[in-house]
């Protein structure tokens, strides 16, 4: 029998990606872009495992991450989120929820790849959990990362290329750094940029080619970009 997993998100490109790239591994994936919605299907069919957004528009995923071990106890969680979780920013509530509960944190900007790679080893029963952070008995601690990242705060010129209109066009845009490290760079840009895009960078990146890995908007002007050094 296939294993059941729910995708809570309110991103609608998230559950898009993460539902099609599951499915393709022979899972069985539903999904929820809000808590309402998500304790619906809980009510009605029990999951094996959960992918849960901290910060849902109706309910904080800390919260509706108690309400699904209520129901479903031996349901696995793997929360997902931009934020920066630890013990001091955790409220005590919070922190035994979270030490009774979740299985796997895994921080924003995803490859939708090491999510996979996640969920296989959690549905597996394998404990070897490299992507992201790890659960300690007193909260979130953060594992050292193999590319470190530093803050960033420069504007960068980044090329890519476009069709419009069945023409190629190279276009050069400036994005403002967020942080970066040997493997990829985080940026803040005007243009959405989507998954997969190559774009390449000016000198004053040393001419380096990048895949842009995460796209999301985090408001009506500001897309936010995950890209990873070819």
């Amino acid at each position: 029998m296939k294993k059941q997993i729910l995708v809570i998100d309110d991103d609608q490109l998230i559950l898009y990606g993460l539902a099609k790239t599951l499915k393709e591994q022979d899972y069985d994936v539903q999904t929820a872009n809000n808590a309402t919605e998500a304790i619906e299907k809980i009510s009605f069919s029990p999951f094996d495992l959960c992918l849960l957004d901290v910060h849902l528009p109706d309910m904080n995923g800390l919260k509706l991450m108690r309400k699904i071990k209520d129901r479903c106890p031996h349901t696995k969680i793997i929360i997902m989120t931009a934020s920066c979780l630890d013990s001091s920013e955790l409220s005590e509530n919070n922190n035994k929820a979270i030490a009774n509960g979740a299985c796997h944190f895994i921080p924003k900007p995803f490859n939708i790849s090491d999510v996979t790679d996640v969920v296989n080893q959690v549905l597996s029963g394998e404990q070897k959990l490299e992507a992201g952070f790890r659960l300690t008995s007193s909260g979130f601690e953060k594992r050292s990362r193999k590319n470190p990242r530093i803050p960033h705060k420069e504007n960068i010129q980044i090329q890519t290329s476009v069709i419009d209109q069945g023409n190629f066009i190279r276009w050069t845009l400036v994005a403002k750094g967020v942080d970066i490290s040997d493997g990829g760079i985080g940026l803040l840009s005007q243009y959405p940029l989507k998954e997969s895009q190559v774009v390449s960078f000016d000198e004053k990146m040393g001419k380096k080619t990048g895949v842009v890995v995460w796209s999301k908007m985090i408001d009506d002007d500001t897309c936010r970009l995950g890209i990873r050094f070819a």
